[in-house]
């Protein structure tokens, strides 16, 4: 199957914003960033599962200060973006719920719906192990 060239896609594309004169510039394209406080606690009670958990772990955590505490479904793009396939981001999900740092919901055909557990009860269970 053939596909026809969009002449529209061929237009560079570029964001304006005004100056402080009232001058059109170009305006930078705003950098991804994770929002915080992301406990310490959380982080490295994922860091000590295998594989790509801490990468998956990151990009819930990305997600999750977009969708500002509500529940999300995890993302190709996040997944992209931490470098992790969609195979190692399915066994990162099941750590991260057996080791109760995240609740997932699963429905057949749909991404899973993720939420992210608050971080005060897993420090009491690193703190209890010391």
């Amino acid at each position: 199957m053939a596909t026809t060239p969009d002449p529209d896609r061929d237009v560079p594309v570029k964001r304006l914003q005004l100056d402080a004169t009232g001058k059109l510039v170009e305006s930078p394209k705003a950098a991804l960033f994770l929002r915080g406080p992301i406990p310490l606690n959380w982080l490295g009670s994922a860091a000590s599962l295998p594989g790509k958990t801490l990468n998956v772990g990151i990009a819930l955590w990305w997600l999750h200060g977009m969708a500002k505490g509500k529940p999300f479904k995890l993302t190709q793009k996040a997944l992209q973006t931490l470098n992790v396939e969609r195979d190692a981001a399915s066994a990162a999900l099941v750590r991260l719920e057996q080791g109760g740092l995240i609740r997932v919901v699963r429905k057949p055909g749909q991404r899973p719906m993720v939420s992210v557990v608050d971080g005060g009860a897993i420090g009491k269970r690193i703190a209890a192990a010391y």
